[in-house]
């Protein structure tokens, strides 16, 4: 009160929103690694209508060599960034960004009941599988045509296992993974899309948040053009590595994930 002895009130309004306009659909959360957002050899990340967001605070937290490329709306990083081609971020990505927080936090995710199967193997069969806790594993081999009915399939311990040309296919599934992960491998071919109800609508794949950190999730087929939902694996290290596209014909896959790398 400089000019009087009574105190003014002053009030500010502000209000916050991602630069660029347009809605994140790869966020890597983790804020302290190297390649958060890591792509390598030719590997392609295209995303036209969204953003690409990397929480890592390090100078390279987005991260590009041997002609690795990021297409996006608009792309940010919390740190810096670092790439072997001038080109291989279109367009520039802005850096020390705010971090954003897990948009999916607070979100409800399915518990494991009672196993349905335990060390399941499948091996040269055609099989419809039903909802339920998978324990110890699910393994898919020799050109087995295994089909997931609606619903949502737990993995406790083990891994979910897709290969020696083998196909998993569903529609409205969710798979989610408390102490496992999952594998498709190179010539196994995969067409999911995830749940429109329930707890996993619109996911896809989802992890427990107490799984160990930068678990693996290897997705190496050469045949994933439809993966329809998000992947939500805030523990996890997501590793794609397919010399095919992958996800490009689903209507949307958003991804969010603590690490993220791309490997062509």
């Amino acid at each position: 009160h400089l000019i009087n002895r009574q105190f003014s009130a002053v009030s500010v309004k502000a209000s916050a929103k991602l630069a660029g306009g347009a809605p994140v659909c790869v966020l890597g959360l983790d804020t302290n690694q190297s390649g958060t957002i890591h792509l390598e050899k030719d590997a392609l990340l295209n995303a036209p209508n969204c953003a690409i967001y990397s929480n890592s605070k390090k100078p390279d937290g987005l991260k590009s060599k041997d002609a690795g490329s990021l297409t996006a709306s608009f792309i940010c990083s919390a740190g810096g960034k670092v790439a072997d081609k001038s080109d291989a971020f279109a367009p520039a990505p802005r850096t020390d960004c705010p971090v954003l927080p897990d948009p999916l936090r607070s979100r409800p995710l399915p518990a494991a009941g009672a196993c349905v199967a335990t060390d399941m193997v499948i091996t040269g069969s055609t099989v419809n599988l039903t909802p339920g806790t998978y324990c110890g594993g699910l393994k898919i081999r020799s050109g087995s045509r295994v089909t997931l009915t609606p619903g949502v399939y737990i993995f406790r311990g083990g891994k979910l296992d897709v290969g020696g040309g083998s196909t998993l296919t569903g529609i409205n599934v969710g798979l989610h993974f408390s102490g496992s992960s999952l594998q498709f491998d190179p010539d196994s071919s995969v067409s999911l899309t995830a749940p429109k109800s329930g707890i996993m609508a619109g996911l896809l794949i989802s992890e427990e948040r107490k799984n160990p950190e930068d678990q693996k999730f290897n997705i190496l087929s050469n045949d994933a053009r439809m993966l329809l939902g998000t992947i939500y694996l805030p523990q996890g290290r997501l590793f794609i590595g397919a010399n095919k596209p992958v996800a490009d014909q689903s209507a949307y896959t958003a991804i969010v994930t603590r690490r993220i790398d791309l490997k062509q």
